[in-house]
């Protein structure tokens, strides 16, 4: 039986879907392969949709790029990695033209490894500039959110980095909200963090480490009846592993495609090795590097729900780190999250991986 918080959780996200929970601010104009804007959530026609996709490589930078380039009063931005040149560009022009920036990136990691910044460069000419940068608090191991957010009234919420291969040789998503609830929360945290203040986010759809993230992909996971479809770059967190063997075992049909970590030491080997004994089917492919982070549940059915976010299916990730994915529920973009998985699925495995 379904745990009562996972059901109202996918209660509250229906409800959603359907324009009955929070109010929905104007959604900027998709790019062609995205969901489009003349979409409800639930497929019809009519009322804008709440959320929007992005699939990495094939959508490339202009969702990202109409973000920034459409402020007119502010933009937040929390990230892991920033070196892309058009994006850093999109950001000084967004200042030139009066807009508040400010952007959040991570150092703590890269410090305590004693390795040189690669955001450093970025964030001297972003600063020069006159944007307000901000190295993320040490009290996260990573700050590995990947979220933009423009004029309190759009969040990009991305699994990728804004770093040029994301937009050329990686699997990657992002939804682009409009829901104002999911925006104002992320917009507290946003201010929390850069404060380097204590906060505890509680909004249902979204997926915030290390407050919330175990439980709710566990919950994904735990709750599937029919299918799991995941992808993801780090698995090695043993209460997640546990969970996809537990599926499969229970005649959940589990197919899960990881990246190859660090070449012939593929430190994903143990966790596939794991899963496919235990009736699952795991692979790495040969074709894009997996960077995406998704699970896809029971789809085609009354309960399908997908997670997307920057959180591996990893301890430091859940537990210690700042990140940030989301739940969805809208059939177009499941749709879209399907057919990409079942054509990435067709790629062959590695050979001995």
């Amino acid at each position: 039986m379904r745990s009562l918080p996972f059901i109202l959780i996918i209660l509250i996200l229906t409800l959603l879907v359907a324009g009955c929970v929070g109010p929905q601010a104007e959604t900027a104009p998709a790019t062609p392969g995205q969901v489009p804007v003349t979409t409800t959530l639930t497929g019809e026609s009519g009322t804008p949709a709440v959320h929007t996709l992005i699939v990495e490589p094939d959508d490339g930078k202009a969702m990202v790029l109409s973000t920034i380039n459409g402020a007119q009063k502010t933009i937040t931005l929390t990230i892991y990695e920033i070196t892309d040149p058009d994006i850093a560009a999109a950001l000084v022009a967004a200042r030139s033209r009066g807009v508040e920036v400010r952007v959040l990136y991570n150092n703590a990691s890269f410090a305590s490894m004693n390795e040189a910044n690669p955001n450093a460069g970025t964030v001297a000419n972003l600063s020069k500039a006159g944007i307000k940068t901000e190295p993320a608090s040490p009290v996260f191991t990573v700050t590995h959110q990947k979220t933009l957010t423009a004029d309190g009234s759009r969040s990009l919420i991305m699994t990728f980095n804004l770093e040029p291969s994301y937009f050329s040789t990686t699997r990657d998503f992002g939804i682009l909200t409009t829901n104002q609830s999911e925006i104002q929360e992320i917009t507290r945290v946003f201010d929390a963090d850069w404060n380097y203040q204590n906060i505890t986010p509680i909004y249902p759809s979204l997926v915030w480490s290390p407050v919330n993230s175990r439980e709710k992909i566990l919950g994904v996971i735990n709750h599937a009846t029919k299918t799991l479809d995941v992808y993801n770059e780090e698995i090695n967190d043993q209460q997640c592993i546990d969970a996809l063997v537990a599926a499969a075992k229970r005649g959940v049909v589990v197919r899960v495609i990881a990246a190859d970590l660090d070449g012939a030491e593929n430190k994903n080997a143990p966790a596939l090795k794991s899963l496919n004994a235990a009736g699952a089917q795991a692979k790495v492919i040969t074709s894009l590097y997996i960077h995406a982070k998704m699970v896809l549940a029971d789809y085609q059915t009354p309960e399908q729900v997908a997670y997307l976010g920057s959180e591996n299916l990893g301890k430091v990730s859940l537990d210690q780190n700042r990140e940030l994915g989301i739940l969805v529920v809208e059939k177009p973009i499941l749709d879209r999250l399907e057919s990409v998985f079942n054509s990435d699925w067709l790629v062959p495995a590695m050979p001995g991986k």
